[in-house]
């Protein structure tokens, strides 16, 4: 057996680098495959594994990729299966090779890109075609599953498969003594992801406001980058959190792992924006592998993240002061938010990539 994959990055900074390179990570040794990712990426001196990086560069819709370019793309498949590891418009790429040369196709169908090229002409047709020369579609959530059999007509069958954590990089113990003295005397929050309108840290600000006025023994780390940071901030000024609330910007490596491992609560509040969605969320797996309690919303994928009542509270989507009485809650409550992270862990753990990339393994011997 023999795997070629395409997918769009391998950055580990990025949702889908992370789950390409951890993915690649667990296939080293176990099957044959091959990597193809744009010509334009990046070259990380992390990966370990053969890329080809031959593809044509991405684009999220069909007006805005070279067509002619995507049209002409040439590559002899010689290995048995083909398996995007992303949706649009790579899988639409991936199922002309699958169709040229008659190999089995597996789609991860992930979040924004599997539904959004659904609601519009010509991307719909692409992406229907696509889906229907699958042999098996992949999604990592219900809430991901139930959309593409909402706006498509695919009868191409669609498995529920997690996304994976990589468990043992959070649990090496790592010394942060400056960390913990820095918030000595304040319970940490963190969120983690671009800084972006779906992703809700104005939410977090919002409801962090509310319990100023009665409060003050929080502080409030963002960390990531993004075009939305400049309003954030504004918020943060116009609400008087200065105090309460730092960016940090992008971080990786140990330095991320650092404030996973320091908070006292995980939140993350995202909303559906135009189909742009969370499909998944990584990142509760991320802080629930550290034993960390969790806020979210109600929104796209997030339950099977976050398990409501076990591993972290969950809230509806936009509920400024639901979000707010859910991290008082969890302020308040050692033992709650205790028993929410041992909880989140051997959930974290039973999502490890060595079980989740079994059942690709499983997958492929499938349609093999």
């Amino acid at each position: 057996m023999s795997v070629l994959l395409l997918s769009t990055t391998n950055n580990v900074k990025n949702g889908w680098g992370n789950i390409t390179h951890e993915y690649c990570s667990f296939l080293n040794g176990k099957v044959e495959f091959r990597l193809l990712l744009p010509k334009n990426e990046p070259r990380y001196s992390y990966a370990s594994y053969d890329i080809d990086y031959i593809l044509p560069e991405f684009a999220p819709s069909i007006g805005k990729i070279n067509i002619f370019e995507y049209l002409g793309f040439q590559y002899k498949v010689r290995e048995s299966i083909i398996h995007t590891l992303v949706e649009f418009p790579y899988a639409w790429l991936g199922a002309r090779l699958a169709t040229r040369y008659r190999t089995p196709l597996i789609i991860n169908a992930l979040g924004t890109y599997a539904i959004r090229p659904l609601l519009k002409w010509p991307d719909k047709y692409f992406a229907e075609w696509a889906y229907n020369t699958a042999k098996i579609i992949t999604a990592p959530s219900i809430f991901t599953k139930d959309s593409i059999l909402k706006f498509s007509k695919t009868k191409t069958p669609i498995r529920v498969i997690n996304e994976g954590v990589n468990f043992a990089r959070f649990q090496k113990e790592i010394d942060m003594p400056e960390l913990r003295n820095l918030y000595k005397d304040r319970k940490v929050l963190i969120t983690v992801g671009g800084l972006k309108p779906r992703k809700g840290q104005d939410l977090v600000i919002r409801a962090l406001a509310i319990l100023k006025k009665h409060r003050n023994d929080f502080h409030y780390c963002i960390i990531g980058k993004g075009g939305f940071e400049e309003y954030l901030r504004n918020i943060v000024h116009e609400e008087n959190l200065e105090s309460n609330v730092t960016f940090l910007g992008e971080l990786d490596g140990d330095r991320l792992v650092k404030y996973f491992q320091l908070c006292d609560i995980y939140v993350h509040t995202p909303r559906l924006i135009d189909w742009n969605f969370e499909g998944f969320g990584i990142v509760y797996l991320e802080a629930s592998a550290c034993g960390k309690p969790i806020v979210a919303t109600n929104s796209g994928g997030i339950r099977n993240a976050v398990i409501d009542g076990k591993t972290g509270i969950i809230v509806p989507e936009n509920d400024i002061d639901r979000i707010a009485q859910a991290i008082e809650k969890l302020l308040d409550d050692q033992s709650l938010r205790s028993n929410l992270g041992q909880n989140g862990r051997e959930y974290a753990r039973k999502n490890d990539w060595s079980r989740i990339g079994q059942k690709f393994l499983n997958l492929y011997s499938e349609v093999s």
